[in-house]
């Protein structure tokens, strides 16, 4: 329990980090809560003996090659970010030895309905403001809580509004389940409020994916089940073109002369172009990167603002190359661990696949997949190890039941 509250303490810090003057209180205690969560783990003898997995050793290369790097171009951002990483790593490699994936994801639900409250209560206003499309003399006001930017905000509570879904489809508490569907509808509200444009296509591609892969609905299917879906799509459909539509094109600016179509998706093409010139203009870049955090603007004086050329950027194209496989891979893991449960079974990792199907489509438009500042990219973070240690062949786990059926053999041969 006390493991437990800890990681949610420190997730929910990373909620705060992007506010002006908390920054320098918030990193410290996210690392202090982990650090203590692991070592209330190791205390407490509840971690789990597993040798690490082939993810594992890939972020620990990548930090340590990291570190080697940024000590030769003697970057002291990116050295001091790197010995945050590789600390991180390791209280999270404990952490996921403790609990498991199930519990983290719980945990997760339990992040994201903080994040909601916290803001309702210190942006409340903003919120219902970003709601009524307002224009400000900057343009369209977004809806960013805790001054997180509007894409970020998209990000923790687009993926967020998954963990909560889970939560609905799995809880027995009718209670719980109001609270957490509840929880849902403010999260995509929040989506919908910062125009996080991204955000609402990784979510309609996550939705997708779980109807499809994970919730299966088409095996469920009866004559009456489509007919009642037929009609719920021909309501939807005209209360949309009613004026859903014109409501969503506005606050989404898919009309707009500098955020809408063909601007290159908000000039980002052009920043990707960049980035891919700066990668192939150093052999030793190509090699090895410049580091962790080496492509920040103050570094590179331009923002990549996609995830996998900041990987490719920092870890170089044979150790970024990896760990982008690592990570879009995970949905396939995640659907395969599902499947193999006996049918008896409760699914309870469902929607960890459609979670990582969202980041994968989200971060293709900003740099936050894994890390440290965010609550969505430190359970990423937690979600990519656990995973890993879920699928990775272990010989002594195939060893355990054959010992175990000996030893029950032995019992009910005793007199």
């Amino acid at each position: 329990m006390v493991v437990e509250a800890l990681i949610v303490v420190g997730c929910y810090a990373a909620f705060w980090s992007n506010l002006g003057g908390m920054a320098e209180i918030v990193r410290p205690l996210i690392f202090a809560s982990l650090l203590l969560a692991a070592f209330w783990a190791l205390a407490s003898s509840k971690m789990q003996r597993v040798l690490p997995t082939p993810t594992e050793f890939l972020l620990y290369a990548i930090g340590l090659l990291s570190g080697i790097v940024s000590l030769v171009r003697s970057e002291d951002y990116c050295i001091y970010y790197t010995m945050y990483f590789l600390a991180i790593l390791v209280f999270t490699s404990v952490i996921t030895r403790t609990l498991s994936l199930e519990r983290l994801m719980d945990l997760g639900a339990v992040v994201t309905l903080l994040c909601i409250g916290t803001s309702l209560i210190v942006d409340g206003h903003s919120f219902v403001t970003t709601l009524r499309v307002t224009i400000g003399p900057n343009g369209i006001l977004r809806f960013s809580p805790l001054n997180n930017h509007p894409l970020l905000t998209g990000y923790i509570f687009g993926s967020g509004s998954l963990l909560l879904m889970r939560r609905v489809y799995l809880s027995r508490s009718l209670l719980e389940r109001v609270i957490m569907s509840a929880g849902v509808l403010f999260a995509w509200a929040f989506t919908i409020a910062a125009s996080a444009r991204s955000s609402v296509v990784g979510l309609l591609m996550a939705l997708g994916f779980a109807a499809v892969m994970e919730f299966r609905v088409f095996n469920r299917l009866s004559a009456k089940r489509i007919a009642l879906g037929a009609s719920i799509l021909t309501v939807t459909a005209l209360v949309y073109f009613g004026f859903a539509s014109s409501y969503l094109a506005d606050i989404l600016q898919l009309n707009s002369s500098y955020r809408g179509f063909g601007t290159g998706a908000t000039g980002r093409t052009d920043l990707w172009m960049k980035g891919v010139q700066s990668l192939v203009s150093d052999p030793y870049l190509i090699a090895f990167g410049g580091g962790l955090r080496s492509s920040e603007y103050s570094v590179i004086g331009f923002l990549t603002e996609n995830s996998y050329l900041t990987m490719l950027l920092d870890s170089g194209i044979f150790a970024g190359a990896a760990l982008v496989f690592a990570i879009v891979s995970c949905p396939i893991r995640a659907l395969r661990l599902q499947r193999s449960r006996a049918p008896s079974e409760p699914n309870t990792l469902i929607c960890l696949a459609s979670f990582f199907i969202f980041s994968i489509v989200q971060c293709f438009f900003i740099r936050n997949f894994i890390g440290i500042g965010n609550p969505t990219s430190l359970l990423t973070l937690l979600f990519l190890i656990s995973l890993s240690m879920r699928t990775a062949p272990d010989r002594r786990a195939s060893r355990q039941p054959v010992r175990n059926n000996v030893e029950t053999s032995l019992a009910r041969a005793r007199p």
